[in-house]
């Protein structure tokens, strides 16, 4: 290995605490990591949940994009379909390989399992990752009435420490396995990426880059000077400049949405979305930025001289239906052509940014929970992260998306995205593991305006995010039982209840909330005891009095699972007080 990809993998592994594990699994890691941010475009997943397990046959590791977004079971791909009726899928198979040339016969085992994968034959792999992952691309092509754009996409990835060369040898060992793939009548497209130790460098150091987007933006004006406000420009921008902004060199959409309150909703059952769809179809290009309210995007920093503009660290706050469309409707002819109202707005106030957001979605009703990300607890919760000391315990809140990720500050392990803190809170001092193992979508309907509150205090949020950061690093060293991995959520809500011997408080609560979790820091923060104490919920858990069925793989998903744990607990802890 070079010293370049040496030193990269280096820093991924202190970045993620992975010091303990061999370097194969490491190099597994880092692949996995860098190849499905390249086509996921974010940092905030877990690439040991892409990895297929040890001993998997030919793959190393599996995502599976629907509609721009990592699915990891099948009930986050039911969500999609419900809220978009359409399904736009990449499988994206990976093959890591710490030898420093490429192997003919590893780079035909990688295309054999992976026609594997997608045949009937598929029960030849045995690990619960494969599993789970067989699942999922099951039920994608079970609702193929769903792909109305195209088929799936299969990716390849094959990454070594070598070189890629062009081998005439491997350029036929590739595309004769393409075309057997192919045979198979089930993508739109197959792609085979070869990753040498300079592709691998490239990929690493995009995880690390800033998102950007390099426009030419000649017909705006510069919004008057406000205060708290860099620069603000509004204007009529081209398609063709547009797309910049919301489709990377691949092709695929930027993950630049997250802080759009309202998620995409397909063009079929919603009136508007539809009549952006009917515009463009009729040929009424010239009427669109007349027709259409535009775009609002804000950025952290704008640079470059005159009209050519490079926005960086941006989302878009308000067009997230209107972007879609356009990204559906791309191939049109003299779309290119066509403008689009848009507003640029440059702060690092993140006060400003929250007004922003809101102001440019009032023209919809929407909800608490939709709105839980702009609340004033969330910016105070953010707070409180990075006032933390920097020790052993220090985590960093993700409230935006990727704010951390050019940050050599900050471990990419001790970042808290949204979702992972809105998971963990609910399993541990909500009792709702069962939702959270199941379908983010459901389980942020479900706990409504029970998070969030202005009124609750931030350490159980902090608490909970810490006690899953612990149960991740014991599960990496293979510290707890087999089937700890998919019932980690569950080991929260045990792990708490073993330490307060208390119903769960639900946070409404405070004085009996403030007095868990200073039991809770206790443990935490006793390294041995901590780690007696997820032994014991496992133990638990994997224990004959409750009867769980560790090989139907939507036990974890049952809230019947969920009662039966809770009142085990109460018969064994609560009995006798």
């Amino acid at each position: 290995m070079d010293s370049i990809t040496r030193n990269f993998l280096n820093d991924f592994v202190e970045s993620k605490s992975y010091g303990h594990l061999n370097e194969s699994k490491q190099f597994e890691y880092f692949v996995n990591f860098c190849v499905t941010n390249k086509e996921y475009d974010s940092v905030s997943f877990d690439e040991k949940q892409i990895s297929t397990g040890d001993s998997t046959q030919g793959v190393d590791g599996v995502s599976i994009i629907v509609n721009n977004k990592l699915c990891l079971n099948v009930s986050e791909v039911k969500q999609l379909i419900e809220l978009n009726r359409v399904l736009t899928v990449t499988f994206v198979m990976i093959q890591a390989k710490t030898s420093s040339k490429f192997e003919g016969e590893s780079m035909d085992s990688l295309f054999r399992w992976t026609k594997t994968f997608f045949s009937e034959s598929a029960s030849l792999f045995a690990t619960e990752e494969m599993k789970s992952f067989l699942e999922i691309k099951d039920y994608i092509y079970a609702n193929s009435k769903f792909m109305k754009e195209r088929n799936p996409v299969c990716n390849i990835y094959y990454c070594t420490t070598g070189k890629w060369t062009d081998d005439a040898n491997l350029v036929n060992i590739i595309e004769s396995n393409k075309k057997e793939l192919d045979d198979l009548d089930l993508f739109d497209k197959i792609n085979f990426i070869p990753c040498g130790s300079k592709e691998l460098q490239a990929l690493y150091r995009k995880t690390k880059e800033p998102v950007e987007a390099t426009i030419k933006f000649e017909r705006k004006v510069t919004i008057p000077s406000i205060p708290k406000i860099k620069v603000a420009y509004s204007g009529m921008l081209p398609f063709s400049e547009f797309k910049k902004i919301i489709i990377d060199e691949s092709g695929k959409m930027k993950s630049v949405f997250e802080d759009n309150i309202r998620d995409y909703l397909e063009q079929e059952s919603n009136p508007v979305n539809s009549d952006i769809s009917s515009t463009l179809q009729q040929g009424s290009m010239d009427q669109f930025c007349i027709l259409n309210n535009g775009v609002t995007i804000v950025a952290d920093q704008i640079s470059g001289p005159g009209d050519t503009i490079t926005i960086t660290n941006y989302q878009i706050v308000n067009g997230c239906q209107t972007s879609n469309v356009l990204y559906e409707n791309r191939n049109l002819p003299n779309i290119d052509n066509m403008h689009i109202p848009i507003k640029i707005i440059v702060t690092d106030d993140s006060n400003i940014k929250s007004q922003i957001t809101r102001a440019t979605n009032n023209q919809t009703a929407v909800d608490a929970v939709e709105l839980e990300a702009l609340s004033e607890f969330q910016k105070n919760l953010e707070s409180y992260f990075n006032a933390l000391p920097k020790d052993d315990y220090k985590l960093f809140y993700e409230r935006r998306t990727n704010q951390y990720k050019s940050d050599d500050d900050v471990s990419l392990n001790r970042i808290v995205s949204r979702e992972s803190l809105i998971k963990s809170l609910s399993a541990m001092f909500l009792d709702s593991p069962h939702l959270v193992a199941g379908n983010y979508g459901k389980l942020t309907k479900e706990i409504g305006e029970q998070i969030f509150n202005k009124d609750h205090d931030p350490i159980p949020y902090y608490l909970s995010s810490l006690s899953y950061f612990k149960l991740e690093d014991y599960l990496s060293r293979d510290l707890l039982s087999k089937n700890s991995r998919r019932f980690r959520y569950h080991l929260l809500m045990i792990f708490r209840f073993l330490i307060t011997n208390a119903d769960s408080s639900r946070l409404k609560d405070p004085a009996k909330t403030k007095k868990e979790c200073n039991s809770i820091i206790k443990v935490l923060r006793n390294a041995s005891q901590c780690l007696d104490t997820f032994i014991e919920s496992a133990s638990f858990l994997e224990s004959n009095e409750l009867g769980l069925d560790f090989t139907d793989r939507k036990t974890v998903e049952r809230k019947n699972t969920t009662d039966i744990i809770i009142n085990k607990l109460k018969d064994k802890y609560l009995r006798n007080r």
